[in-house]
C-alpha cells in the first residue's frame, strides 16, 4: 500500500501541473520569462563583444607600438633574461 501512496501523488502533482500550463495566464507568465531571459542573454553577450573588442584594441596598439621601436612583441618576450630580478 505505501508503494502505491508516492505514485498517487505524482499523478495528482502530474494532472494538475498540466491543467496549469494548459491556462492562459500560464503561458502568458511563461513566454514573459523566456522574454527576459534572452534579453539578459543578449545583452550580456553584448557586454563581453564590447569587452573583447577593447582588449583587441589595447593589444594592437601596443603591438603596433612595438613594431614601431624597431621591436616585435615575440622577441622582446623572448630576450627577457631568465635569472630572478634582483
Amino acid at each position: 500500500m505505501i508503494p502505491l501512496l508516492p505514485f498517487a501523488a505524482g499523478v495528482i502533482t502530474g494532472a494538475v501541473a498540466v491543467r496549469l500550463l494548459k491556462t492562459d495566464r500560464t503561458r502568458k507568465t511563461l513566454h514573459q520569462a523566456g522574454d527576459r531571459l534572452r534579453d539578459a542573454t543578449v545583452s550580456s553577450l553584448e557586454g563581453i563583444e564590447n569587452t573583447s573588442a577593447r582588449a583587441r584594441r589595447r593589444l594592437a596598439r601596443a603591438e603596433a607600438a612595438k613594431a614601431a621601436d624597431g621591436d616585435s612583441v615575440i622577441d622582446a618576450d623572448a630576450e627577457k633574461p631568465d635569472g630572478p630580478a634582483s
